[in-house]
This record gives C-alpha cells, structure tokens and sequence, in this order.
C-alpha cells in the first residue's frame, strides 16, 4: 500500500515506471516513480542518500561559472518580471529558499534589490540557517518544492516565513504534464533522483487553501520561457537532445559546431518555442492574508 503525501490518499496498484537520471554522472542508474491515481502527482520510491547525488549537482556551479551569461541574465530578467508583477519593490525584504549558488541572489542584489537573502543546506555559501529566523515579504521557491521528503512540512515553513501579505512564488514542476509511459520524454522534469513529490496542476492551484493563502496567478511556463529567439523551454529541450540529453549542458558552453543546432526545428523552436510551452515546468504565485 501506497500512501500520497500530498492528497494524503492510499493505493494499492499505482501507474509506476523506472527512469534514468538526467544528470551525466548518474545517467546509468535507473529509479522508479509511481503516480497517485486520486491527484496525478508523482512520487520517488526509492530512498537515496541524497547527498551523495547533490555533491555532483550541475546547477551548484552556476553561481560561479555563468553569472553573466547572457542568456542566463535574460532568464532571471524574466523571473524578476514575475516578482515584480506579484508586488517586489526594492524595499522589500527578499528569501530565495533553495537557492543553489546564488546566482540569482546575487543578480537581484545587482538589480538594485539590497534586502535579499538566500537558503540551501546543500550549499556552503547559502547554507546559514540564521535567514530562517527571518520574516520576508517575498519568498521565491524555484524548483525547491518537487526536492523535499514533506512538502507540507516544506510550505509549512515556508509560510511562517511570510510576513503579513508578503508573497510566495513557487516554481515547480507540473505532474499532470509528466508522461510514466514514456519516461525519457520527460527525463528533465522528473529529474530523478532529486525530485521526491512532484505536485499535480490541480494540487498546485489548491494547495494555498490549506495555508491560508490566496491564489494570485499561475504560469503555466518555467522563468526560462523567454521571447528572446533560443532562450526557451521548448529550445532548451531541443538543445538538451542536440547533445547527450543531460542538465549537465546548461552548465557548460555551447557546442556551436553541433550540426544539429541547425536544423529547421532548431531555427523553428528558437524563434518561436516560446509560444508553444510544454506546461512541464509551471509557477504559481500566492498571498498570505494577515
């Protein structure tokens, strides 16, 4: 018997599949995945020794290796957009939980946002659990949700960080979008083995009724869907397969003399891939009432 730790619901026969992981590194080791029959949303069956997995983590070097990349500035560019949008102001006081290098940390600092702080206990810069001690009026989750054993222990606290009215985004994937059957079609938002719960769509919108949040507005793209020609989703995912389909590729530079980054879909995804997201990769952003 199964149980969901998001819907909280039983099962006995859920839709399970076995799927490599996505890092280079790991790419050999399969582990299996299972689907809530009463939600969608998507669990990891195997416990792993998740620090193991994390010392070898691509997206640590980020913020060492590719601060001002351009494409990557063009990313957070749109993530800002997003916050702003939801209500950040410079005065503001500023949580990236889950923050990795730091790469987007220190770009808000640069966009002139002073009071920003960030948290990941898998990182020796960020690693200072004294910011949990703090109220903030925006807490951004990106890709943080998805990586916890206890997702409601995890917006649990994530709330009583939030001062009064303060603003939480949440970037996570989207279950619904996920195919078990095909598997390897799904590879980067499944993510295994760093992704432990992955919310369904409907979940993801319902989920504030718990916490005492109202529902502000939903993306149904990544932060990196941009409309600069090459820098989204559904190019990003041509890219990854143009190589050898692993996150590894963001993080090291482009192979220009890769034949099949000139392909008609190549040019076609690069121009015009941000209309056509693959709601794979969603946000939802929320209010805390008082």
């Amino acid at each position: 018997m199964l149980r969901c730790n998001i819907c909280q619901s039983t099962c006995d026969s859920p839709e399970e599949t076995s799927v490599r992981s996505n890092v280079r590194k790991f790419q050999s080791e399969l582990f299996r995945i299972w689907r809530c029959p009463t939600c969608a949303s998507i669990h990891a069956k195997d416990e792993v020794d998740l620090g193991h997995y994390y010392a070898s983590y691509p997206f640590h070097a980020l913020g060492e290796q590719r601060d001002t990349d351009g494409l990557l500035q063009a990313m957070y560019k749109n993530q800002l957009r997003r916050l702003r949008d939801a209500g950040l102001r410079p005065e503001h006081k500023v949580l990236d939980y889950g923050c990795g290098g730091g790469a987007f940390v220190k770009f808000l600092r640069g966009a002139g946002y002073e009071h920003v702080s960030g948290f990941d206990e898998y990182s020796q810069e960020f690693g200072d659990r004294a910011v949990l001690n703090e109220r903030y009026d925006v807490i951004l989750s990106q890709d943080v949700l998805e990586h916890v054993a206890e997702p409601w222990d995890f917006l649990r606290e994530i709330s009583g960080l939030l001062a009064p009215f303060a603003v939480v985004m949440l970037g996570t994937p989207n279950a619904e979008a996920l195919s078990l059957q095909n598997a390897e079609s799904s590879v980067h938002a499944l993510h295994q083995p760093y992704h432990r719960h992955i919310f369904s769509k409907r979940m993801l919108l319902s989920l504030g009724e718990k916490l005492g949040w109202e529902l502000v507005r939903y993306y149904p793209s990544m932060y990196s869907n941009t409309l600069l020609p090459f820098v989204n989703q559904r190019y990003l995912l041509h890219y990854f397969k143009a190589g050898d389909n692993n996150l590894d590729i963001v993080t090291e530079p482009v192979r220009v003399s890769n034949p099949k980054l000139y392909t008609p879909a190549a040019f076609f995804w690069g121009f015009f891939g941000y209309f056509f997201p693959p709601e794979t990769d969603v946000a939802v952003v929320y209010r805390k009432s008082a």
